[in-house]
């Protein structure tokens, strides 16, 4: 049975959501803030977050936010959010930070029974369509299996930002970024990484756009970034159609389309970080 984390600073209402959905059949763990719900998360791994909003030592969308950008393994965690029908503000910013849906206070516990699983139908689809996408992408980064593997080239490490929706190929990306020794974040949210480059001046070396993010598409992000810095690259997935590798929006530097050679795509990383390939040494 799935496993639900119910996230409530309030102990009377948790106690009720917890044994409502207990008594559908799920194995419930529950968390008092967020900080906790963070914890509960790394640790137990669960299929579905139900979380209030406003909450102690780290809130609803703090929480959400640290998940989508710095533990990209949750990225397609289904998240459910409680809150006050006064609270409509909170509830926008939510599903701009990748909020699945919300549940207005006092709860129907109906609706969220019936919202419950219906995030855990979505998060299987996501699944399933993420990891043929996944096989595609590992199929071609690999080329064949059965040969050797060739050395990663050397690079200087340079700091990279993936933006993109999570089924679109990002982690397999991410990993060889990593592997060829760069410093990497990725934003499933468009708006989540707008306000990072705005509030905390980001300065990526490459940023790679995907087509869509969870939330914007990669051109109206380029648009508007203001005092854009470093290459920036949008990558277009086979799924789309072949005329849009045709057209680069303004702000972008090259278009690239999806799946590509690892060779390929390792001589592009060093064409945008500016840096020649050395080979690494075969021991």
């Amino acid at each position: 049975m799935a496993i639900v984390l119910c996230i409530e600073d309030e102990a009377p209402l948790r106690e009720i959501i917890v044994e409502e959905l207990e008594d559908e059949g799920y194995d419930v763990l529950e968390a008092g803030n967020g900080r906790e719900g963070l914890e509960m998360i790394l640790r137990h791994h669960p299929d579905i977050v139900v979380s209030d909003i406003t909450m102690p030592q780290m809130n609803g969308h703090e929480l959400l936010l640290e998940l989508r950008q710095n533990h990209p393994k949750f990225a397609e965690l289904p998240f459910l959010f409680l809150s006050a029908l006064a609270d409509k503000s909170q509830v926008i910013e939510g599903l701009e930070l990748g909020a699945d849906d919300y549940l207005t206070k006092p709860i129907d516990y109906d609706m969220l029974l019936a919202k419950v699983k219906a995030g855990l139908r979505q998060s299987e689809r996501v699944a399933e369509k993420q990891q043929r996408d996944q096989v595609k992408l590992f199929k071609a980064l690999t080329n064949d299996a059965s040969e050797a593997e060739a050395p990663l080239p050397k690079m200087s490490p340079r700091y990279v930002a993936l933006v993109g929706a999570s089924d679109k190929g990002l982690f397999d990306i991410q990993r060889l970024l990593e592997e060829l020794g760069h410093k990497v974040s990725v934003f499933t949210s468009g708006s989540a990484y707008l306000r990072k480059v705005r509030t905390d001046g980001l300065k990526a070396h490459l940023t790679m756009l995907w087509v869509q993010t969870d939330d914007m598409q990669g051109p109206m992000i380029v648009r508007t970034t203001q005092n854009r810095y470093g290459a920036y690259v949008l990558v277009i997935p086979d799924t789309l159609s072949e005329n849009m590798h045709n057209v680069r929006p303004n702000g972008v530097d090259e278009v690239i389309g999806l799946p590509m050679s690892e060779d390929e795509l390792v001589r592009k990383i060093a064409q945008w970080t500016r840096q020649d390939l050395e080979l690494s040494a075969t021991g």
